[in-house]
């Protein structure tokens, strides 16, 4: 079973790496395995420290000075955005997590799109011009 305060505490630190709201986060469905998937990869005790330097840091993005920990806090963040692990040593293999964290990536929330293959566009869409970006 999963401890709840564990990916809470996971989804709170992303939520300042990537810069999405914790509920976003959530509603993807991805909080569970990603932590899992994190502390796999790179150790309880290496995912602690990121935590707690992250979440101790006064500025948003938080300034992280240790280049470990500034590798890791990117790998989570591309692990929201694209649903890839980039690899970190010792094991640096690149992989995708799953079809559904393709669908799932915070990439396609940032100009209100969808990954392609995964959602029928619509009778007819193809005759409307594209949605406009919304200013941020």
């Amino acid at each position: 079973m999963q401890d709840v305060s564990a990916v809470d505490e996971f989804v709170r630190v992303s939520s300042r790496l990537t810069g999405f709201d914790p509920g976003e986060l959530q509603a993807t469905g991805m909080a569970d395995r990603y932590h899992d998937l994190v502390v796999t990869e790179v150790t309880e005790r290496r995912y602690r420290r990121l935590a707690v330097t992250v979440l101790e840091a006064g500025g948003d993005p938080p300034a992280v000075d240790d280049p470990h920990l500034l590798d890791l806090a990117r790998a989570v963040t591309h692990l929201w955005y694209v649903g890839v692990w980039p690899g970190l040593p010792p094991s640096a293999e690149a992989y995708v997590v799953s079809p559904r964290s393709y669908a799932q990536g915070l990439v396609w929330k940032t100009f209100h799109g969808a990954p392609p293959g995964t959602v029928a566009p619509g009778f007819g869409s193809w005759a409307r011009p594209p949605r406009r970006a919304m200013p941020t």
